[in-house]
């Protein structure tokens, strides 16, 4: 089996954080969910949402370039992208509490919950032996 260039080992590795990272969401969407109501944990998942999913687009838009030749536009695709990322989130978080019938706190747990299991799964991602 041949083994796998290194732009694709990245992106493996970056999609995969992420997808723990919204595993997770939905992990404290449903204890939520279970312990409150079914709206609360909606608003969980929402607020969520509102920081995993521009994130998911973060790691698709900049995790293209690995490598020594393309340091300098994973660079800079990777400070545009934080920015991207951070202003749409905002933007969805703002969304989400002005449309939607969700309790503040709702949302804030939910948002809270995404960046604290992003850290997480980083700290064990790359915590593990070989990396």
């Amino acid at each position: 089996m041949p083994a796998l260039p290194l732009q694709k080992i990245v992106q493996n590795r970056a999609y995969g954080v992420v997808g723990w990272q919204l595993f997770g969401v939905f992990l404290i969407a449903l204890l939520a969910w279970l312990i409150t109501d079914q709206k609360t944990g909606l608003g969980v998942l929402a607020g969520g949402l509102a920081y995993g999913l521009p994130n998911l687009i973060f790691v698709w838009r900049v995790f293209r370039y690995a490598g020594a030749q393309q340091m300098n536009r994973f660079i800079t695709a990777f400070i545009f992208g934080e920015l991207i990322k951070l202003l749409f989130s905002g933007f969805l978080f703002i969304l989400v509490v002005k449309t939607w019938p969700f309790s503040l706190l709702s949302v804030l747990v939910g948002f809270a919950g995404a960046i604290l299991s992003f850290w997480v799964v980083c700290m064990w991602q790359f915590s593990k032996q070989g990396i």
